[in-house]
């Protein structure tokens, strides 16, 4: 799934990280983070996390506009 910048700032922050990052999706088996401005060079625009046999596995995304 991919998602644009305005997809994820429109929507409200469910929690936001130590280092800044803010969690906009949380279905349980998927999360998705908006990359605080500090951390786009390491960490990409967002970060999707899915759960697999009960471990989360990080991917990280650019916005493609």
């Amino acid at each position: 799934m991919e998602y644009t910048r305005a997809d994820l700032i429109n929507l409200d922050t469910i929690e936001q990280s130590w280092d800044g990052d803010e969690l906009k999706i949380d279905d349980g088996d998927i999360r998705v983070w908006l990359t605080s401005r500090g951390n786009r060079m390491y960490n990409g625009d967002y970060t999707i996390e899915t759960r697999v046999d009960g471990k989360w596995n990080q991917e990280s995304h650019s916005f493609n506009n």
